[in-house]
């Protein structure tokens, strides 16, 4: 597929400047960036949640870094708790299962982005498949996510994950 339609048409309607970047398919934004050679630091995954009245809320972290629902929760003064897998066709139903791009102004999703990712040089966000990720450089990130909140939404993933990760040799934050 290469790039999901809502997304590419985001993207073109608001002049962002990208690439795409090819790697083998995964199913993980993690293993994306392993798989793509990029420091996982660097790809924005996103992490769909759902408050008790069923609206959702796109979280956007760093691939090596996992969301944490309950600070969110205390900062939009709502319980939120993770979607099922199976809801995810229905929202992005341009998008191969699963490959949810971070881009949820293009589906008309409320979004909260992570600090940390606003720091990153070049960043890498799912396409809408499992082999292709858009890569931007922080000021047409800047300029995609510019009227986004944004917070420290972030904590470290398991000890597992970090040491797999430092063996690979990328970064740790």
């Amino acid at each position: 597929m290469a790039m999901a339609l809502k997304v590419g048409q985001f993207l073109n309607s608001h002049n962002v400047d990208f690439s795409l970047t090819q790697h083998r398919h995964t199913d993980t934004s993690f293993s994306s960036a392993i798989s793509a050679h990029v420091p996982t630091s660097q790809v924005a995954k996103a992490v769909m949640l759902k408050d008790q009245s069923g609206e959702y809320l796109m979280a956007v972290v760093p691939s090596n870094r996992r969301v944490m629902i309950d600070k969110i929760g205390r900062m939009m003064g709502k319980q939120y708790f993770l979607i099922g897998e199976h809801e995810l066709p229905q929202i992005f139903q341009d998008c191969d299962p699963g490959a949810v791009p971070s881009l949820g102004q293009a589906y008309k999703i409320n979004m909260l982005v992570d600090d940390l990712l606003l720091d990153q040089d070049e960043l890498y966000i799912e396409s809408g498949d499992h082999e292709n990720l858009i890569h931007l450089d922080n000021k047409q990130f800047h300029k995609v996510m510019h009227d986004i909140p944004h917070e420290n939404i972030s904590g470290y993933r398991m000890m597992f994950s970090q040491e797999h990760e430092n063996r690979r040799g990328w970064d740790w934050e």
